[in-house]
């Protein structure tokens, strides 16, 4: 699904806002909630999917009644979502501890929304499992030049995973924890740098033998300031002239298919890895992941458990995602449960699972490309858009098969 759909629903509710100002928190709802879950692709109208004034029955009593959360969002028919709603305008701070006992109290909730219709505040467990993290992971305001639907576009039905949820909320957290600390300490055109970073720079080997002390410290202040300004102004420098050549590179003709399967749609993580690369996900491997998420349904195995062996506990069956530089991984449950890789930014695109060759090609349709081995991919078939997924459902049929028995034999990978 794409993001545009998202952006048109946000352009249509912010054509409303007059003729919802001061009207309360059911025209809230009726004119800014609900068509913002239908472009998430949630079905509004089945009562199953989107339940309205969801009453659990362990909610927290209040003047004699039950508690209801105004929203809860079903997914495989386990309430995965709460949405709290408050009318147009109101201010949304303060009013987070009754979501958190909605939340606290159901243990398959993992994403929990208050919003006023224009913001959105999201919050997750990424400390305590089932306890609401105080403050949101995330916030977007339709109203803001900076919406940040890019990141809401996450949570739409097709995508939609728990475990993904938390992971990318934890990233988001250090992402802007790190941001903030680097800008403390980077930003020094008024400032001097801080006793903490003139301690770090100078403690590298070879950089100063002696003690650092507060007159040390003193002197290397002004020395170590110069050497930043001097590095930062050559980044920006070779930023720019990177731009410029960007900028003024010929025009390319029509774009071939490969070119088009790795348009990027969502940075995952502004974190650089190794080598320098930044890990990306694209529109096409979302596109992918939601293919097979929705094969995995209807195989259903999404209402079916199993016994994960480092807890000795039975939990359900989830299909998720992990993004790296090398490929994009399709997993239950944890990461060494991988089901399928994909690489869809190389020259031939392909779709890799820990198969038998002999078995897998079998089931494979004669018009797709077999490819050769590569690592932990034993089996490998080409492709060229996202769609070719649809005709290899027997192939991922026998994938997430082969990985289940693999995990109730004890034998996972931790490749």
């Amino acid at each position: 699904m794409s993001i545009q759909k998202l952006k048109d629903a946000s352009d249509k509710i912010l054509t409303r806002l007059p003729a919802v100002t001061g009207r309360g928190e059911e025209a809230t709802k009726q004119a800014l909630i609900l068509p913002m879950l239908e472009a998430l692709g949630y079905d509004i109208w089945n009562p199953a999917e989107v339940c309205p004034e969801y009453q659990a029955d362990f909610a927290i009593k209040k003047t004699g009644q039950k508690e209801k959360v105004d929203y809860a969002i079903f997914i495989n028919h386990l309430p995965r979502i709460y949405i709290e709603v408050k009318p147009y305008r109101t201010e949304l701070d303060g009013h987070q501890g009754q979501l958190a006992r909605y939340f606290n109290s159901t243990p398959t909730v993992s994403l929990a929304i208050m919003t006023n219709g224009t913001e959105y505040k999201l919050y997750t467990d990424t400390g305590d499992p089932n306890i609401m993290d105080v403050e949101p992971f995330h916030t977007v305001n339709l109203e803001h030049q900076e919406q940040g639907l890019e990141i809401f576009a996450r949570f739409q039905k097709e995508h939609f995973s728990p475990e993904i949820t938390r992971d990318f909320a934890s990233e988001i957290q250090y992402t802007t924890k790190m941001v903030n600390f680097f800008r403390s300490e980077l930003d020094i055109r008024d400032l001097d740098p801080s006793d903490s970073l003139v301690k770090w720079v100078m403690s590298n080997p070879g950089m100063f033998d002696g003690r650092l002390t507060s007159n040390a410290l003193d002197r290397f202040r002004p020395i170590v300031k110069t050497a930043l300004q001097k590095v930062l102004r050559e980044i920006v420098r070779r930023s720019l002239v990177a731009l410029d050549e960007e900028v003024s590179a010929p025009a390319t003709m029509t774009p071939t298919i490969n070119e088009v399967i790795v348009q990027p749609a969502i940075v995952q993580s502004d974190t650089v890895v190794d080598g320098g690369a930044k890990i990306i996900t694209t529109e096409a491997e979302l596109e992918c992941f939601a293919i097979i998420k929705r094969q995995f349904e209807s195989l259903g195995m999404s209402k079916k458990t199993i016994t994960d062996p480092s807890t000795r506990k039975e939990v359900p069956l989830e299909v998720n995602y992990k993004d790296t530089t090398q490929y994009f991984g399709i997993y239950l449950n944890k990461p060494g449960w991988w089901v399928a890789r994909l690489v869809t930014e190389s020259k031939r695109p392909w779709i890799g699972f820990d198969l038998e060759p002999e078995n897998a090609r079998f089931i494979t349709p004669p018009e797709y490309e077999v490819l050769e081995e590569i690592g932990a991919c034993r089996f490998r078939v080409g492709i060229n858009k996202p769609s070719d997924l649809e005709g290899l459902k027997e192939l991922i049929k026998m994938a997430f098969k082969h990985r289940v028995e693999q995990v109730k034999s004890g034998k996972t990978s931790s490749e």
